[in-house]
């Protein structure tokens, strides 16, 4: 492959991961067949590689979801563009940009540092309890614990039932770069426009706009797996008024029970403008439930969304916290 244009290096696949501390030798994951290892030096260098190879290309920075696939004969790539020679991915910092604040996040920081991250931990618990409780569910070694990346598990078989949901409900954009530029979207637009396919653009960074602290109840609720699937996840917002009496604002996402987090609408809209109290919640819980599950008189489906609805309940009584005591 001619490499003349840009700066960007190419290995064999016996030279790579060959690292002390990265992953091992990448021969013990596949077979001889040849593929081409990519390390672009920028994220509009990766787009193009991408553009050009289309679905034949898989792109990694930790490697924790790819590399058991590999070993496992479920992915064999013609092109591996690894991002992790891409300066400046793994960032976690606070932002003031034309008159907007909030925290910004590197698609290439890992959920490790997030976890531990001060600036998360105060100003954005919700996105830290859903990290903390996330299960590796393809390799659950140690280095896996490390290395993922949150722009990785973004785009990962469970990314609906955790990190997403906890983004959502923070209102939380996502920037990704494309051939011809920068494009800022909500995440729920983020994974529609991926699911499409045919988008040769990847994500750059997750910015999350500044919370009212004072009036703002956030929760996250990890609820049981559904058969061999991912746990059910419930990330939830909750606004009181002044008096900490009636509901200004709620949202309720789920995740864990398709390829992209649900938002409920008719949940948070009967809470909406009414004082808070046991029987506001159950009934918010139940139709938030039953709108996420659908129309469905199977017994799974109705295990399916008791449990949702469980968990749903819980995640409004732990975002109420204290200042909603004695409701």
């Amino acid at each position: 492959m001619e490499n003349a244009s840009c700066p960007i290096r190419l290995q064999t696949k016996t030279e790579v991961y060959m690292r002390p501390g990265y992953l091992g030798d990448l021969e013990s994951f596949i077979d001889s067949s040849k593929f081409e290892y990519l390390e672009p030096n920028s994220l509009q260098e990766a787009c193009s590689i991408l553009a050009r190879y289309k679905e034949k290309a898989k792109v990694i920075a930790g490697g924790t979801e790819l590399i058991p696939l590999i070993q496992q004969g479920k992915a064999r790539p013609d092109c591996l563009i690894n991002l992790k020679s891409v300066p400046n991915l793994q960032f976690v910092e606070a932002y003031s940009d034309f008159g907007e604040e909030g925290i910004k996040i590197g698609s290439g920081a890992t959920l490790f540092d997030l976890g531990r991250s001060a600036i998360i931990n105060e100003k954005a618990a919700v996105l830290a309890e859903a990290i903390n409780q996330r299960e590796f569910r393809l390799n659950r070694s140690r280095w896996a614990y490390y290395m993922a990346t949150i722009g990785g598990c973004l785009f990962s078989p469970e990314r609906a039932a955790d990190i997403a949901p906890a983004l959502m409900v923070l209102n939380a954009k996502a920037v990704r770069q494309g051939i011809q530029g920068w494009e800022t979207m909500s995440m729920q637009d983020l994974f529609t426009a991926d699911s499409k396919g045919g988008v040769y653009e990847i994500l750059g960074e997750i910015r999350i706009p500044k919370q009212q602290e004072s009036e703002v109840g956030l929760a996250y609720e990890k609820g049981p797996a559904i058969g061999d699937g991912s746990s059910i996840g419930v990330a939830v917002f909750l606004r009181l008024d002044l008096k900490h009496v009636d509901v200004e604002e709620i949202r309720i996402v789920v995740g864990g029970i398709g390829n992209a987090p649900i938002e409920s609408r008719e949940g948070p809209a009967i809470m909406t403008g009414n004082p808070i109290d046991d029987h506001l919640i159950i009934d918010a819980a139940d139709m938030a439930a039953e709108e996420v599950c659908g129309a469905s008189d199977s017994e799974t489906m109705e295990r399916t969304r008791e449990l949702i609805e469980e968990a749903i309940r819980h995640a409004i009584d732990r975002s109420i916290g204290d200042f909603a005591l004695g409701y």
